[in-house]
């Protein structure tokens, strides 16, 4: 799953920079509402940013050692 998702963005930057910046703003609305209203509910944003952010890191990872990326 890492290693398709590493070839993934490499084919398609501008589709993983939009994946990137959903994720991000999911965070931060989670953080945002979670600090506004004290509601534990709302810390399900968490949760749900945990598993994108770790394929990020290791496809990031396999891409860094051998796909050659220079970005």
């Amino acid at each position: 799953m890492f290693r398709s998702y590493a070839h993934f963005s490499v084919n398609h930057p501008f589709m993983h920079k939009a994946n990137l910046l959903i994720v991000l703003g999911i965070f931060a609305i989670s953080c945002y509402q979670l600090l506004a209203n004290e509601n534990i509910e709302y810390a399900a944003g968490f949760i749900l940013v945990m598993l994108p952010v770790f394929i990020f890191a290791k496809s990031s990872d396999y891409k860094r050692k051998y796909l050659g990326s220079d970005k």
